[in-house]
């Protein structure tokens, strides 16, 4: 079923991050790829994108055109509406791995890794691009590195007054924010001190809350560019290897809730909009690869 394209986009269709990865890698790397399942969860198509590294960040254009963002292969692959594959964008060569859209169209697309050299090397900075793509410049963003040192703006989300970022370099504990029509950093913002201290995905929430994952579940942080509180923990289903892997949250299109996506044991959770609790539990089947997943409205 693996090839060069995809079957047409529907609605309901979920597009997932699936690198092929390779045995006896220090990091997870591999043959890029992305998955498309129907709205009833069949697999429809997966379609390598030609890259090597690993597959962080997915995202749909107004036009409809699919953006499968691989940072360790400076890849932004294209594929159209209607399946078809497209020439790779060439954005300059930086290792992009999360887009937002700002409320005017345009596009923030920010550089996963902010290490010195190597496969992980980068800057840590957001670019600002037009709605066609067309460089704006670059802001002047925080990061920590995470963990292994080399992790930069891996995770973006929009506070709904369409000027304040959110960011975080996963695996780190700080959530910063950032002013994107003055480019001034708003400083850490929330900083978890629970162990083992690691942030990871985050989402916005309409009400202006975010949701961040921390491995066994998402916390709810209240607050903005003065600063974000905990207000609540919503706990995720373990892993049968005990393994904390929930990395990332994705608000559904229209209102229709959220997806929580567990990393290392390839599952894909449904929440509630309302009460956030998990409708559903699947196992996709994808360990390791699953970082990112978006939904065609």
């Amino acid at each position: 079923m693996t090839g060069q394209s995809l079957a047409p986009l529907a609605p309901g269709d979920l597009l997932v991050a699936a690198t092929r990865l390779e045995p006896g890698e220090r990091y997870p790397t591999g043959a890029s790829a992305v998955r498309q399942l129907g709205a009833d969860g069949r697999v429809k198509a997966e379609a390598l994108t030609g890259g090597r590294g690993l597959v962080a960040g997915l995202a749909l254009l107004d036009d409809g055109t699919l953006l499968v963002l691989d940072p360790q292969a400076r890849q932004v692959a294209r594929f159209a509406a209607g399946g078809a594959r497209l020439a790779d964008l060439d954005l300059g060569g930086h290792p992009f791995g999360s887009l937002v859209r700002l409320p005017a169209g345009d596009l923030l697309l920010g550089e996963h890794l902010c290490g010195t050299s190597g496969p992980f090397a980068g800057e840590g900075r957001v670019h600002r691009f037009s709605p066609g793509l067309a460089p704006r410049g670059t802001l002047a963003t925080a990061w920590n590195g995470g963990v292994s040192g080399f992790l930069g703006v891996t995770h973006m989300a929009l506070h709904p007054d369409g000027a304040t970022l959110f960011h975080l370099s996963e695996t780190g504990p700080i959530v910063y924010g950032h002013d994107v029509e003055t480019d001034t950093r708003l400083g850490p913002l929330f900083t978890v001190t629970d162990p083992p201290a690691m942030l990871f995905g985050l989402a916005a929430l309409p009400g202006g809350d975010l949701l961040v994952a921390n491995g066994t579940g998402l916390l709810r942080l209240a607050g903005g560019r003065a600063g974000l509180r905990a207000v609540g923990r919503i706990p995720l289903p373990a892993a049968a290897s005990g393994r904390p892997g929930w990395a990332n949250v994705i608000v559904r299109p229209h209102g229709r809730g959220l997806f929580a996506l567990d990393f290392l044991g390839g599952r894909l959770a449904e929440l509630d909009a309302v009460t956030l609790e998990v409708r559903r539990l699947v196992d996709l089947g994808l360990p390791a690869s699953l970082a990112s997943l978006v939904e065609v409205p």
